[in-house]
């Protein structure tokens, strides 16, 4: 009986040793599967934030041609893409579609300190056409973003977002000991937006003593996305678009963000799903993750936003002593002013141009001071967010240099085509130049001027003419003696001005911007390379340089001649 007994205690504890290795057995696979799991999760992690990456390098690309901003993109891009070419064979820059809101928002405050309605009101109607380019630009990027989709970029190359993506993760995908493979097709981009938002690459403005940015609304003096910062009754957000490309928390991704006016979804998000073979029996999963990257904005230096001229070619303009003066004085105010644009090419110097109406874009009064507040306008939109506000301010009340010598010999042909004679002196002309610095801060100078050469009207853009605009200016009336083949003739110098506004950056880009794309046209005199000074402090030198001939306009311009 005691032998019995032992063997069947033998008999039992062999089965507990086999039920205890086959449990061991069985929670090591569970823990290699287990292991797996999470190293198959994290690895997966990287290869979506690898597709997501690679989709915002190429949403950031993406340019469209709109009508109201011309080209634009996430980015800014200097002009040197061969996809932006204009009519005249230059390309043409591409704006990013946060710069155009920054721009539109500076140039709103800066009216709104000088009290100048008018400019408010292309602010505002700049402001306007953003929102119908952003609109433009985001459908174009989801389209880009479906399976097969495909953008644009600004030479003109075909970009595809979700290809870059797929391809991406791929090459990234899980690395694991076992079976594992994307499931084909699974990848989902998707553009939306960050609560709380981040820095973007739009700088608020400066000083910013002249229009204070709350703590809440920049990043270390940046804009910040995704919250409203309205100015004077007027709305402003900001995309999720930064200096660089980066990956942002995935959990702070919504369509959506609940209360804004507008959204701008630039965050792209990247789900794709992983299958994994299990070593255990019937024990095959599945591994889904997401990530998000906000893409980026190249630094734009904006290299040539142009010159603003303000010409008296036969002397200076009592009246005007002051840029703020064109738009100040009653004369000019209520000056009827014959409002045009070129058609067919440049006026006169296009075979087929001509001159036709065109239509005033904002709601105050059309008159000659107004016009002139549009060419600044448009002058200022050209330096972007950089412009300086307190030099912008100086500006105005820079007093404008007289031309010396006063005088200048008027030597012309008696009979056309005949040889030259001095029939006299003639009040010397001047040319008062504003340009701005790197920095945006606004220089001047003033050179000897020619009499008043034609110049052509830019094609498609805003060309403003006031006859008699002063009637009554304090000049002397002035007599100079002819001397004819049939005797003396007088010429009698009126004192009246005409003035006359070119304005060649009104309609930027390609659809509405005629054969320029609303670029400024080369003119050597306001081109060239000279020492100006800062208008920062209110101190200048004089800068008289003799005199030059004239070529075409660059940037805007107003000149006022006598009759």
């Amino acid at each position: 009986m005691a032998k019995h007994s032992y063997r069947a205690r033998r008999g039992n504890m062999l089965i507990l040793i086999i039920a205890f290795i086959f449990i061991i057995v069985l929670m090591g696979l569970v823990a290699l599967n287990y292991v797996r799991l999470i190293g198959t999760t994290s690895e997966q992690r990287t290869a979506t934030e690898a597709a997501a990456i690679a989709a915002a390098r190429d949403l950031s690309t993406i340019v469209v041609n709109t009508a109201e901003c011309g080209y634009v993109s996430l980015s800014d891009y200097a002009p040197s893409g061969s996809g932006t070419t204009a009519g005249d064979g230059f390309p043409t820059p591409v704006r990013g579609i946060n710069t155009i809101i920054g721009t539109a928002r500076l140039d709103l405050i800066i009216g709104d300190l000088l009290g100048q309605q008018t400019l408010k009101d292309f602010a505002i109607k700049d402001m306007q056409d953003a929102l119908v380019a952003k609109d433009q630009l985001i459908n174009a990027l989801w389209d880009s973003i479906a399976p097969g989709g495909t953008g644009t970029d600004k030479d003109g190359n075909s970009v595809t977002p979700y290809t870059s993506a797929e391809n991406a993760y791929k090459d990234n995908q899980i690395r694991l000991t076992g079976s594992s493979s994307y499931v084909p097709g699974s990848l989902l981009l998707s553009l939306g937006c960050i609560t709380g938002g981040l820095a973007t690459a739009v700088p608020v403005p400066k000083p910013a003593a002249s229009a204070p940015v709350s703590s809440s609304q920049q990043v270390s003096g940046f804009y910040r996305s995704y919250v409203n910062i309205p100015y004077d009754g007027v709305d402003f957000v900001f995309g999720g678009i930064g200096p660089n490309i980066k990956i942002v928390d995935h959990r702070k991704w919504v369509d959506t963000i609940p209360g804004l006016p507008y959204q701008i979804p630039t965050i792209v998000k990247a789900e794709a799903i992983q299958q994994i073979t299990s070593t255990s029996a019937n024990a095959d999963f599945v591994v889904s993750s997401a990530a998000c990257a906000q893409p980026a904005s190249l630094h734009d230096p904006l290299p040539q936003p142009g010159a603003l001229s303000i010409s008296f070619p036969d002397g200076a303009v009592p009246e005007i002593a002051k840029p703020s003066d064109i738009y100040t004085n009653s004369n000019l105010q209520a000056g009827i002013v014959d409002l045009l644009t070129a058609k067919n090419g440049d006026y006169p110097s296009d075979t087929g141009s001509s001159m036709t109406p065109m239509g005033w874009p904002v709601a105050t009064a059309m008159n000659t001071s107004n016009v002139w507040l549009g060419a600044l306008h448009d002058w200022m939109r050209r330096a972007g967010t950089k412009a300086d506000i307190a030099s912008l301010i100086n500006m105005q009340s820079t007093v404008l240099d007289m031309p010396s010598p006063t005088t200048a010999s008027w030597i012309a042909p008696v009979v056309h085509g005949g040889p030259r004679v001095n029939l006299g002196t003639v009040p010397a002309g001047i040319i008062h130049v504003f340009k701005f610095d790197a920095d945006g801060v606004v220089t001047y100078q003033s050179r000897l001027l020619t009499p008043y050469p034609l110049y052509v009207s830019s094609h498609e853009q805003m060309y403003g003419e006031t006859m008699q605009a002063i009637p009554n200016s304090a000049v002397p009336t002035q007599v100079n003696t002819v001397p004819l083949a049939t005797g003396d003739k007088d010429i009698t110098l009126l004192k009246i001005f005409d003035v006359y506004i070119r304005d060649e950056v009104r309609n930027p880009g390609t659809i509405r911007g005629g054969k320029h794309a609303g670029e400024p046209l080369a003119k050597p005199l306001v081109s060239q390379r000279r020492a100006p000074q800062n208008i920062k402090n209110g101190q200048r030198p004089i800068i008289v340089e003799p005199r030059r001939a004239l070529g075409r306009f660059d940037g805007t311009g107003s000149a006022a001649k006598k009759g």
